[in-house]
């Protein structure tokens, strides 16, 4: 009878532990994942420059009159027992000097997933972006162009009658360049580097570490 007791008594306690494991758990992952939206008016805005350290970067053209701009934010785990970061205070951070707007997200312990659409009508002459890890994919009209990626894929459109220079260079992995023309190709054992140009006055420059570049001149 009595062991009978003990075993009762172990029994509840091992279902309070593990309904106690069971909120722990669903609290941390209710803080794992955040959205954010921001508009930004591009009125005397002539250069923008995005800055992330770990995630996605998307840009695609829009005929709104505004900048978008969508992430969504999600916590990395770092080892199996480790609590993920709480990322609900987490955006990114916005500064405006002149005609420039820097927007960057450098929080650790989380990546960042950007999806950004600028106006067709946007005046901005300049367009930079700089990552860490990850995939950057733009679609872009007249602007000249700078990515530095330290690993990941890049894949970029522009228009072949606005685009200039092309400077493609990878440490290692694979380059190419579609449409405009060719001036030089350089491939010494697994860095490659491509040298072109279009038919307009931007130029485009593509610095990647590890990984794959693809520009298309449409």
């Amino acid at each position: 009878m009595i062991n009978g007791q003990v075993f009762m008594k172990k029994l509840m306690l091992m279902s309070v532990g593990v309904l106690l494991m069971t909120v722990l758990v669903t609290t941390a992952k209710a803080d794992e994942h955040v959205s954010r939206t921001h508009i930004f008016d591009l009125d005397g805005i002539e250069e923008i420059e995005f800055s992330n350290g770990v995630g996605r970067f998307e840009i695609s053209q829009t005929n709104e009159d505004e900048m978008r701009v969508m992430l969504d934010i999600e916590s990395e785990k770092k080892g199996f027992f480790r609590r993920s970061a709480d990322v609900s205070d987490m955006d990114i951070e916005v500064k405006e000097r002149g005609d420039r707007l820097y927007l960057s997200f450098e929080e650790k312990n989380a990546k960042a997933e950007w999806i950004v659409e600028i106006p067709k009508s946007a005046n901005v002459e300049r367009t930079a972006i700089q990552m860490g890890v990850g995939e950057v994919e733009v679609d872009i009209g007249e602007t000249e162009l700078e990515i530095e990626l330290g690993v990941g894929d890049v894949f970029v459109e522009a228009p072949e009658s606005s685009v200039g220079r092309v400077e493609i260079n990878v440490g290692v992995g694979d380059a190419s360049l579609r449409g405009g023309e060719i001036l030089d190709r350089d491939s010494v054992f697994i860095s490659k580097s491509i040298n072109g140009e279009g038919n307009g006055n931007f130029s485009l420059e593509v610095d990647l570490g590890v990984g794959d570049v693809d520009v298309r001149l449409k």
